[in-house]
Parts: structure tokens; C-alpha cells; sequence
């Protein structure tokens, strides 16, 4: 299992509790409302991504929406609600690629920022190392393109610092 930090990042400055308007104030990068004793966690959204493989190849998406339009992207996205990691990884494959596939293995987990124009926010992502034997490649949803990368072809804009770090751990082990 791999695990991966990087450095915090700034939060937004909210001033008043949603639910009745008081100040709040921060303790331990968390939100305290002084009137109704709300508290807004600051925590991380769980996120998943799958390195998919194919033939000794890797299957990469461009994205099509910001942040990072036009970058490549490893497949993956958030949790919903009721949604056991294994289950969202099936479900975001599906939905950007077309592609069925078979979870083989957990390759870990990694933390990174998701740089959102509104509120950059906090993500934990929970990689999959997973393959697809069959099935028409496309590109779905908030995807323009998918491709699958040999080794030594691998581009240079990856989106999402925690992609990043995966794909750098990852060509370390990848044979």
C-alpha cells in the first residue's frame, strides 16, 4: 500500500454560519459557528481512480470540463452517496469509457487537492489497479477523449497533483 501527503491547502473565507448567520471562527482547520455550536468539517472528498491496463498498455482520458480541460486524466471521479469505492470505480469506467472492468488489486491511497474555481477543496483518492480485456473504448461524460499509453509514450499534462504522484509510483513498479 502507498500513501501520500501534500501540503495543505487554503480555505475559503467564510464569515457566517449557513444556518443562522453568526460568525464563525476557525479551530483546527475547521469552521465554528460562536451562536449555534455548528461546525463546518473541512474534510477531504473520497475520490477513486483506476490504473486500467490493456496489452502493456495504459488507459489514459482528456479531459473536457474544467479544471484541467484538454489534460489527460486517469479515469476515475467522487463517491456517491451509498456507493462502496469498488462499486464507483466500475460505475466511473463505465460512464467515461465504456469500458467494463475487473478490479485486480488496491494500489493505495493519495491525497490532493482538487483546484475547483469555486472552493479548492480536499481529496482522498483510493487507486485500483484494474483491466479490461474487451469492449469498444469511447469516450462518455465529462470525457473528450481516451487512449491507451505505452510505457515510453506516456504525455506530459497529467491533471490533479495526486495523479500525478499515482503515475510516478506507479512507472516505478510498471514492467
Amino acid at each position: 500500500m502507498i500513501y501520500n501527503t501534500r501540503k495543505k491547502y487554503t480555505l475559503p473565507n467564510y464569515r457566517f454560519c449557513s444556518f443562522c448567520a453568526s460568525p464563525l471562527e476557525e479551530k483546527n482547520g475547521n469552521l465554528y459557528c460562536v451562536k449555534c455550536f455548528f461546525i463546518n468539517y473541512r474534510n477531504p472528498r473520497p475520490t477513486v481512480t483506476a490504473l486500467v491496463l490493456r496489452q502493456g498498455k495504459i488507459l489514459l482520458t482528456k479531459r473536457g470540463k474544467t479544471p484541467f480541460k484538454d489534460w489527460w486524466d486517469l479515469p476515475g471521479g467522487f463517491l456517491e452517496s451509498g456507493e462502496s469505492p469498488e462499486e464507483a470505480i466500475k460505475r466511473e469506467l463505465l460512464e467515461e469509457t465504456g469500458l467494463k472492468v475487473e478490479i485486480k488489486n488496491f494500489f493505495g491511497v493519495y491525497v490532493g487537492t482538487y483546484p475547483s474555481e469555486k472552493e479548492p477543496f480536499s481529496i482522498v483518492t483510493l487507486v485500483y489497479l484494474a483491466e479490461s480485456k474487451a469492449g469498444k473504448l469511447g469516450a462518455e461524460d465529462d470525457v473528450m477523449e481516451s487512449r491507451w499509453f505505452p510505457r515510453k509514450k506516456f504525455p506530459k499534462r497529467i491533471a490533479f497533483d495526486s495523479n500525478n504522484l499515482v503515475i510516478k509510483d506507479f512507472l516505478k513498479i510498471w514492467k
